[in-house]
């Protein structure tokens, strides 16, 4: 990390802001990249996840900007993208191009949650940004050099869906899944690992719950269910909740989620 970063807090939001070096993702702009085309694995399927007994939890996640939700800094490199030279380092991946800006046409929240052995552990900031400036005190990083489709400001969960040429896809639709984040951020995950931790690996989603519903942005841990298919193939929904669950312990139960208002 390059500066300290504050316990979970609801704290103000930081402000899009560019300057001459460093685009703000919330500026307008556009893009040569087109929506990427995902299609179906080819490979043989992967095998069940296995079936943990996890009942809805009690309590509830709020998401704030630059919020640590989770035992920060355990993945490596504690923040941004790995150095799989296939990673997001500017060029084109998956079809996703890194921006010097982010368009309002299409802007949706996704949370990804983890677990390793029962404990959870924080999304990285600032995984789809490219050479991002110094993370603030605040802890949302919202300068760089540019910024792919796909990116984190904080350590919060939120996974930012930021696309200049949506297809004219409403955001109540999907158009990216869960492995273009992973491509952007440079790691690999099935039934047996998530990035460099092992072991058994459950998934569970809320599947479609779209911003602006009856829901007022909290999504509630009753609407999970297990995931046996792909887990690359999931789709992106607007204020979807993934949760990545790598064993051989798996949490007692699953939180709630509550997304802040601002998508």
């Amino acid at each position: 990390m390059v500066a300290s970063k504050r316990a979970l807090t609801l704290g103000a939001a930081a402000l899009c802001c560019a300057s001459a070096l460093f685009a703000a993702a919330c500026g307008g702009g556009s893009s040569t990249g087109t929506i990427p085309n995902n299609p179906p694995p080819t490979a043989t399927p992967p095998a069940p996840s296995p079936t943990p007994s996890i009942s809805a939890g009690a309590d509830t996640i709020v998401t704030s900007q630059g919020a640590i939700i989770g035992l920060d800094d355990q993945f490596t490199p504690a923040d941004g993208d790995t150095a799989n030279p296939s990673a997001g380092h500017g060029q084109p991946v998956d079809g996703i191009t890194c921006d010097t800006t982010m368009s309002g046409n299409y802007h949706i929240h996704v949370y990804l949650g983890i677990y390793v052995n029962g404990t959870r552990y924080a999304m990285p900031d600032t995984v789809g940004m490219l050479n991002p400036v110094a993370e603030p005190a605040g802890g949302f990083t919202d300068g760089a050099q540019c910024f792919y489709w796909v990116h984190t400001h904080d350590a919060s969960g939120i996974v930012h869906v930021e696309t200049p040429n949506a297809g004219g896809a409403p955001v109540t639709a999907s158009i990216m899944n869960l492995k273009n984040v992973l491509d952007v951020w440079g790691i690999a995950a099935n039934t047996t690992h998530v990035g460099q931790f092992s072991g058994p690996v459950a998934v569970f989603t809320s599947g479609q719950v779209y911003r602006g519903s009856s829901n007022n942005g909290l999504v509630s841990s009753t609407m999970y269910t297990q995931y046996n298919g792909d887990l690359n193939t999931i789709p992106l929904f607007s204020h979807e909740v993934i949760w990545l669950l790598v064993g051989p312990t798996f949490p007692a139960s699953l939180p709630n989620v509550m997304f802040y208002p601002q998508f």
